[in-house]
């Protein structure tokens, strides 16, 4: 299914290489999402235990529990081995919360990623209008992927409670006449964990996907775009233009500050006149500071007298 949807998008405008990243997402974001709400939602778990009394009478008790794991409620009862007494025993805890929370975020998810494809697919136009789309597309990722992650880690925690409550020596252990030496008590059938140990690896799995679609939403928001317009200049490149606008300028007065220079102008006491200063219009001599040749140092104009 999901690979026809990214042959339809590819043959609207083969370039649009947004359009294959995007529908590769929300895919394989819709497939992971209903494989780890099944393999929670769906899961039914049973024991079978076999408690034969000394009198050699023989009782098959069966224990069955199952999604949301609500183990406090589940109830069996087990014979006492003193005539047909009975006693009727609870497993313990409630692992409801964790669990509705996993598969509460897996089916949002396959919402969201159904809603999004069609979106995307049909109503291109408006998905880009204003830019919203995007942006909500991305504030939505980056929702999903701090969703998955909490909810697989507290399903995995919870996961371990309830392996811990269901454990067949646990169980054992609450029958009276198993506590007795005399009597025999055998497991027939333990709980298989394949389905939700591979929940939580899903889980995990969509935590990743999602966090790495990350940077793709962000790309189709255009945001990053707007950063690069306007690079930031380093220290080193700002000193750099600095000194080669000054030397610039310099060189370009410094022809006219050569011109300019003239002598002062003296009195000459025994005539009581003034003598007017002379100026030398000469071609000016440039003395460059002794260094290398691409030393930018001070400069010296002197007119020839």
């Amino acid at each position: 299914m999901h690979w026809s949807l990214i042959w339809y998008n590819t043959r609207q405008n083969s370039s649009d290489t947004k359009g294959y990243v995007c529908t590769v997402k929300f895919s394989h974001s819709k497939l992971f999402a209903v494989l780890a709400f099944a393999t929670c939602g769906g899961y039914s778990g049973q024991i079978m235990v076999k408690v034969e009394c000394l009198d050699k009478t023989q009782n098959n008790i069966s224990i069955s529990f199952n999604y949301p794991f609500r183990l406090q409620q589940v109830h069996f009862s087990t014979p006492l081995c003193e005539g047909p007494r009975k006693e009727t025993l609870f497993l313990e805890g409630d692992y409801a919360s964790s669990a509705q929370f996993f598969v509460t975020v897996s089916v949002l998810a396959f919402l969201y990623s159904l809603l999004a494809t069609i979106v995307y697919i049909f109503y291109q136009n408006k998905y880009r209008e204003k830019n919203r789309g995007p942006v909500v597309d991305f504030l939505v990722t980056l929702a999903f992927s701090s969703l998955w992650l909490v909810s697989s880690i507290a399903w995995a925690k919870t996961l371990s409670g309830v392996k811990t409550a269901t454990d067949v020596h646990q169980i054992l252990l609450l029958m009276s006449a198993c506590r007795a030496q005399e009597n025999l008590c055998e497991v027939l059938q333990e709980p298989i964990w394949t389905n939700l140990n591979m929940s939580v690896a899903f889980g995990f799995l969509n935590f990743f996907l999602w966090a790495g679609n990350i940077w793709f939403a962000y790309k189709e928001t255009g945001l990053h775009k707007s950063v690069q317009r306007y690079p930031s200049r380093t220290p080193s490149e700002k000193r750099g233009s600095f000194r080669q606008y000054s030397q610039t300028s310099f060189d370009q007065s410094g022809a006219g500050f050569g011109q300019r220079l003239y002598n002062q102008g003296s009195f000459d006491l025994s005539s009581g006149g003034f003598s007017l200063p002379q100026t030398n219009l000469g071609q000016p001599m440039l003395y460059r500071q002794v260094g290398s040749p691409t030393s930018r140092g001070p400069l010296i104009f002197v007119n020839e007298m």
